[in-house]
């Protein structure tokens, strides 16, 4: 048997779009000899579905797509889809062939933490199926199903080891169908899911996941096979769209392709600028891939977009390193032409932050526009005053500014219909570092869910290779340059002690007991974790959060404003 493995990025709720794509890929891989196509989790409706399996309209969409599929394919294919059966619906395979279709698998294992809540809309499956084609045994599992013995969740069964106990024969091979989403702490932990399942059972593990962006969270694909006893191998290049031919008696990848409409799909096309390869970092503790970031938030800034109806944005340089590099992402993501920036100075701003400004936007040939804000400030301060017989001063004035520049941000955005992407980064979020309608403001927020350092990590692995940022940019203490002589580390902490402690409070989920005996300052903890605390409704009206790390703010970052 040879397994036609399909890497898709399926468009969430566009049922005919999904099967039409599903169609014309399996009958591609028929062409290149196999015997069956494999399509990730719930392909036939896009993941996450959310509220979209509340539509009544949904199942009978679902059925007509099923049959015209099964009217048309060259060999059978495997397809995620919901099934409704008995009141309940089900996270469910399909067998789809020209004999027609049938549910042949339910996921068992319903993931309900950070961004999942499957359990609010499925039902479990009882078990874990084992299927048969062209004389080869197989155990169905989806996604989650292979996650039972992850020691960060901890299920009370394991649905694999349970279906593979009750086989009356040996199987194969395991294939797993999955929509499992991109994050820096997660690759090495899905790696490590596929080997111990691998070892553990003694049999070749077949991963076949979703790829794309979907709003905040974005799917590598990562398509994968897993031996016993030996390193995980990638069938596909993450991030892309594609097809991975695995042959089943020799257990051996034999090549990849793309169907025909992809080549010539704007849309749908994966090929992405490439980055300069920094060397990998390791930043507070985690991995980080430079190129593989970049990628990740490249494919969600332009799936964004398209999603949107969108073509061009337009962002703020402040001449700081939070915006220059969201300007590289943009310009990797869209092109060049297809990125304005705007600089807006102040009294406050210095000669360098614009000029450094300028400098960046010649290396990538993007288009700019120097608007001050100068007599706006002016004029707004002089009305505040009349008015308020007195002068406004201190954090009003500063915030004023920022305010300003959203307002000449969307105004350009309305003007010419151009996103404004958000360059607030993951520290000033948590701490409240940044301006409600201001610096907060925009329709994407690209860096989000990076911390500083790991900003300045990026731009420094992309200047190892070439200088894409002015290097006086990296050089200059950080500052938002709304009072004179001010500095980042006038308000917070140094950031490497910061993101220290966010790190180990946002993603390792240590309360400040946990934070203090993990080393760090105990009065230092309390500041953090009281900004953090008044800052709660700041972050819930952020734009969508570009998802690279185990826990962002978005859907899976769920606190009280009390």
């Amino acid at each position: 048997m040879r397994l036609g493995l399909v890497q898709f990025a399926p468009r969430i709720g566009e049922v005919q779009f999904n099967a039409d794509s599903m169609l014309e890929a399996a009958n591609a891989a028929a062409e290149y000899g196999a015997t069956l196509a494999v399509f990730p989790e719930l392909s036939l409706i896009g993941y996450p579905p959310m509220d979209l399996l509340r539509d009544e309209t949904l199942r009978e969409t679902c059925r007509i797509a099923l049959d015209e599929m099964a009217n048309r394919l060259k060999i059978p294919a495997l397809m995620g889809a919901p099934s409704w059966e008995d009141g309940k619906v089900y996270n469910a395979a399909y067998w789809v062939s020209d004999q027609g279709w049938s549910v042949v698998g339910r996921k068992v294992l319903l993931p309900n933490y950070d961004v999942f809540d499957e359990s609010r809309y499925f039902q479990s499956g009882d078990q874990c199926s084992v299927l048969e084609h062209d004389g080869k045994k197989f155990l169905l599992s989806i996604c989650e199903d292979l996650w039972a013995r992850d020691a960060d969740v901890k299920y009370p069964t394991d649905p694999v080891q349970l279906a593979l106990g009750a086989a009356d024969s040996s199987v194969d091979f395991i294939l797993n169908m999955a929509a499992s989403p991109y994050s820096i702490q997660g690759i090495p932990r899905r790696a490590h899911v596929l080997q111990s399942t691998a070892n553990r059972c003694g049999i070749p593990v077949v991963y076949v996941n979703q790829v794309g962006a979907r709003a905040d969270l974005i799917f590598d694909g990562g398509t994968s096979v897993a031996y016993p006893n030996k390193a995980v191998q990638e069938l596909c290049p993450k991030f892309e769209q594609g097809v991975a031919l695995w042959d089943t008696d020799s257990n051996q990848h034999l090549e990849n392709f793309i169907w025909d409409s992809l080549r010539n799909d704007s849309r749908m096309n994966r090929d992405l600028l490439n980055p300069p390869h920094g060397s990998n970092a390791i930043i507070l503790g985690d991995h980080f891939d430079s190129n593989e970031i970049t990628k990740a938030l490249c494919l969600g800034i332009r799936d964004y977009l398209a999603m949107t109806s969108g073509k061009k944005v337009v962002i703020g340089l402040s001449g700081g390193v939070d915006s220059a590099v969201v300007l590289c992402l943009a310009v990797m993501a869209l092109g060049s032409e297809n990125v304005t920036a705007l600089l807006m100075p102040s009294g406050y701003s210095s000669e360098r932050s614009v000029a450094d400004s300028v400098a960046l936007c010649r290396i990538h040939e993007v288009a700019y526009q120097i608007l001050s804000i100068e007599d706006s400030f002016s004029a707004v301060m002089g009305t505040l005053q009349t008015k308020w017989e007195t002068q406004p001063t201190g954090l009003t004035e500063e915030n004023i500014q920022p305010r300003l520049r959203a307002l000449f941000l969307m105004a350009y955005s309305n003007q010419y219909g151009a996103m404004w992407l958000n360059s607030s980064n993951k520290s000033e979020a948590a701490v409240g570092y940044s301006t409600l309608y201001g610096d907060m403001g925009g329709g994407l927020s690209v860096i989000g869910d990076l911390y500083k350092t790991q900003v300045y990590a990026l731009a420094n692995c992309w200047n190892a290779h070439k200088e894409w940022i002015p290097s006086s940019i990296l050089e200059s203490a950080p500052s938002a340059e709304l009072r004179p002589g001010q500095l980042d580390s006038d308000s917070l902490p140094p950031y490497p002690l910061l993101d220290a402690i966010l790190m180990d409070r946002i993603e390792g989920s240590l309360d400040e007991e946990g934070l203090i005996l993990n080393g760090h300052d105990p009065d230092l903890v309390r500041r953090v974790m009281d900004m953090m605390k008044r800052s709660e409704f700041k972050r819930h009206q952020m734009p969508p959060v570009l998802r690279v790390s185990s826990r962002s703010f978005g859907r899976g970052w769920r606190r009280s404003l009390v």
